[in-house]
């Protein structure tokens, strides 16, 4: 790994979370502001970068079949690893469910797949989008559950739920590949100008909602270092651990270690908020958890990442 490749790349995307941020102290981007450039990017520029990367790709179809297996196992190892974990540690009941879906529902998307394709090329970004395909199914099926209203109120899955627009997105662009598509030279520019605005957007988007939290509330919660000590250390430690027992090859093990060290995800936080749950650790989680990744993804890269 170039340390100095490395180095820059993270750099460069905290400084645009840095921006995201101070735009938002300064009262530039507001909460209506910020929602409003989330749902561009999960509807229009995400969808346009992942179209664009599989368009015209030769890559081998079974290794794409394999990239979406190995993505389902990583996420139901967590998932199981997050109930083991989370009564290991002993985590209050009233904080026990959202622990163990911080521990799976993670930033792969605006921290995760950015640094992915910064670190390994353009390739990396749709490979870590398959590996990621688990994310939104058991987004939208165990989490929709695990976080259901505390009052025992019945949770009911609809098409809408599970169909969203990474998830439809994922598929189409897989469809794509299957079928080995192109588009002219015009249509592949437009999509990559638009899909270009992914990255910069994503950080200005988290750095802004990371100015919503209160800094003194987050940074006193001792469960949010526990979390974050957990999330961004000992389960990429533990994905090194597994990847070197399965032989797997050092770029796809870079990819497993890189999807098991991000930090908590505002997903978890959007689906609370409609449960009416509990939002005060989620946020808080997000909020430690983010500034301690700045720290930790450098160190797990030069340690476990070859």
């Amino acid at each position: 790994m170039d340390i100095g490749l490395l180095l820059r790349t993270l750099f460069k995307l905290y400084a645009v979370l840095l921006l995201g941020f101070v735009l938002a102290k300064v009262r530039i981007l507001d909460g209506h502001v910020n929602r409003s450039l989330s749902v561009m990017v999960v509807s229009v520029t995400y969808p346009a970068k992942l179209v664009c990367s599989v368009l015209g790709q030769p890559g081998d179809r079974g290794e794409m079949l394999l990239m979406m297996l190995g993505g389902l196992g990583i996420y139901l190892a967590v998932l199981v690893l997050s109930k083991g974990i989370s009564r290991l540690l002993r985590v209050p009941e009233d904080r026990r469910r959202e622990f163990e879906c911080l521990m799976v529902f993670t930033n792969t998307g605006f921290i995760g797949a950015p640094l992915a394709q910064s670190l390994f090329g353009d390739a990396a970004f749709y490979q870590m989008t398959l590996m990621n395909f688990a994310y939104y199914v058991l987004y939208n099926t165990y989490g929709i559950t695990a976080l259901a209203p505390r009052d025992g109120g019945r949770v009911r899955l609809t098409a809408k739920d599970v169909l969203t627009p990474g998830f439809v997105m994922t598929v189409v662009a897989i469809v794509l590949f299957l079928l080995r598509a192109d588009a002219p030279a015009t249509v592949k520019e437009i999509l990559a100008m638009v899909g270009d605005m992914t990255t910069p957007l994503s950080m200005i988007i988290l750095g802004a909602s990371l100015a919503a939290y209160p800094f003194k509330q987050s940074i006193g919660d001792p469960w949010t270092y526990v979390y974050s000590g957990v999330k961004l250390l000992v389960m990429p430690a533990l994905a090194f651990g597994v990847t070197r027992l399965l032989g797997l090859s050092s770029y796809h093990s870079a990819l497993t270690i890189l999807t098991c060290s991000m930090p908590a995800g505002s997903m978890v936080l959007m689906l609370a908020l409609k449960m009416n749950r509990d939002d005060a650790f989620i946020s808080r989680s997000i909020f430690v958890s983010t500034l301690l990744s700045a720290i930790t993804l450098p160190a797990v890269i030069l340690l476990f990442v070859r």
